[in-house]
This record gives C-alpha cells, sequence and structure tokens, in this order.
C-alpha cells in the first residue's frame, strides 16, 4: 500500500511517498513496516532497524528521517494514534486477508469439549488439545504439541487506546505460532499479535499452568515458563530460558539466551545472555543477595 492512501485515512501531511507491506512498530520483527516515531530518543532505534520503509512522525522530526523511507507527518494528534487509525480503517474495509479453512492433520486428538474455529487454524500431527482449550485463527501448531485444558490460543490481546476521542481495545489480526513439542498446561493464555505476524513460541518451549503471553512476543526453544510467568508485550525470550513462578517481564525487552529469573522477579530491563537475576525489580542475583543478607 502507498503512504499517500494510508494518508487519507487520517489526514496526514505527506512529504515523500513510498510503499510499506505491514503496519507495526520500531521494534517490530516485519519487512516493509509502517511504523510511527513520537519521540527522537527513539530515532537511534529507528536508523538501526532495516525493516521499516515508512514513518509517521512528528514536523519537528521529519528532517530527521533517511530519505530512502517514506514520510508523513500528523498536525493535531499523535503519530500512534495516527497508525491505529489507519489499522482500524483498514480492519473495518476488511482489507486484512481472509482466513483459510483450518487443516488438521492426522493422529490430532481434540476434546469433544475443545473449541478450534474452522478458519485459519493448522494443526500438526500427534497434537493433543484437552478439554475447554480454545484456538482461534490465524493459528499455527505444529506437531507433538499438547495444548492442556483451559488454554486460549490466539485471543485477542490487550491494547487500550485513545482514539477518536474515546478509549478503543484495539482489534488484533496476526496470529499465534507454536513450534513442535510445545507444551502448555492448564488456563495458560498466549495472545496473537497486534498487527500481520505472529506471537511465536519455540521447539520444546514448555509452560506450568496460568501462564501468560501477550501479543507480539517471541519465546525461543527449550525455554521453561513456571506457573503464573507473565510476558507483556513485544518482548523477545531466547533460548533456554527459565521463568520462575510469577516472573513478570515488562513489554518490549529482550531476555538472552540461557538467562535465569528468579521466583517472583520483576523485570523491567534487558537481561543478558546466561543472565540471573531476582528480586521487584529484578537486578542481578548476587547483588541481590547481598541486599537480603543487609535486612535479615
Amino acid at each position: 500500500m502507498w503512504l499517500s492512501e494510508a494518508a487519507k485515512f487520517c489526514i496526514l501531511d505527506l512529504h515523500r511517498d513510498g510503499k510499506f507491506r505491514e503496519l507495526g512498530f520500531l521494534s517490530s520483527r516485519g519487512v516493509g513496516v509502517l511504523a510511527p516515531l513520537f519521540e527522537r530518543k527513539f530515532l537511534s532505534q529507528l536508523l538501526n532497524r532495516r525493516g521499516i520503509a515508512a514513518v509517521i512522525t512528528t514536523t519537528e522530526l521529519v528532517q530527521a528521517i533517511p530519505t530512502q523511507l517514506a514520510v508523513a507527518t500528523v498536525r493535531e494528534r499523535s503519530p500512534k494514534e495516527a497508525l491505529y487509525r489507519i489499522h482500524l480503517e483498514l480492519v473495518r474495509q476488511g482489507c486484512y486477508g481472509r482466513l483459510p479453512k483450518s487443516e488438521i492433520a492426522p493422529g490430532v486428538k481434540i476434546h469433544p469439549r475443545a473449541y478450534v474455529e474452522s478458519e485459519g487454524v493448522q494443526i500438526g500431527s500427534n497434537t493433543t488439545i484437552d478439554a475447554k482449550a480454545v484456538i482461534k485463527g490465524p493459528s499455527v501448531v505444529r506437531e507433538n504439541v499438547v495444548v492442556g485444558p483451559g488454554v486460549v490460543i490466539g485471543g485477542d490481546g490487550y491494547e487500550p487506546q485513545d482514539v477518536y476521542g474515546r478509549r478503543t481495545i484495539i482489534a488484533h489480526v496476526g496470529g499465534v505460532r507454536l513450534g513442535n513439542c510445545v507444551h502448555i498446561q492448564a488456563n495458560s493464555a498466549i495472545s496473537k499479535s497486534l498487527f500481520e505476524g505472529f506471537t511465536e513460541v519455540g521447539d520444546h518451549t514448555t509452560m506450568d499452568n496460568l501462564v501468560h503471553v501477550a501479543h507480539n512476543v517471541c519465546i525461543g526453544k527449550r525455554c521453561r515458563l513456571a506457573a503464573c510467568a507473565m510476558i507483556a508485550g513485544s518482548s523477545v525470550i531466547g533460548d533456554d530460558v527459565w521463568l520462575g513462578p510469577q516472573v513478570s517481564i515488562s513489554s518490549g525487552l529482550v531476555i538472552g539466551d540461557r538467562a535465569r529469573i528468579t521466583i517472583g522477579g520483576v523485570v523491567t530491563k534487558d537481561v543478558p545472555v546466561e543472565g540471573h537475576v531476582s528480586g521487584n525489580f529484578a537486578i542481578t542475583h548476587g547483588k541481590f543477595l547481598e541486599f537480603i543478607r543487609t535486612i535479615r
């Protein structure tokens, strides 16, 4: 789609036209993304991100946008609200893709009281879907997956925003993709991606009961998520990561491969490869233990 076409949905001032393939943010993993830039402190993120094709920004920042990118500005609202207006108009017009009929491979066991949508769900062989589980499209479930009782795959995420002068829960149009041998226990929830694309869970990752994975999250392979762990939107979890019971990961963070987060940790900063953090807010595990000794 051309930026000049999208500009008509929310009255943008077009500075440089060009095509984009999907909507998203500067952190989006897609290619050909139209993204908002609303503060100068995020400019370096834009300059280091090759997948951005077009930008909605403010008049103060327009001169800083690289010349190879399409760019438009807003006057009376934020660039982020303008992006949501474009998104909601595309939803209203039915511009996002129609889902194909669901495909279920031989050998899949679906409990009679489970619900699998008739469109947009692909389930690989030897997968088990337990009682009262819900799988909504678009979702891709690979082989040898276990979806426990009461699990919800592909529900809408939580994105409340002020658009058109009222608080709106933004419609989600993406999906969920589960790798091979993923095991999800009772009453966990994995939200679909906000825009096109997938919330992803890698091969051999396991989740305990009551785990929440928000929209746009990407979880690596062989991770272990204990009961009541929560990963907020757009965070990236590396391979072989351990999240203890009731761990909370704030939005947009990167947790490195083989990192460990101890029970109840509240993580507000990126965790390096093989990092071990604890506490609320989480700090290096050794420092946390030193602090605990001073107050006991």
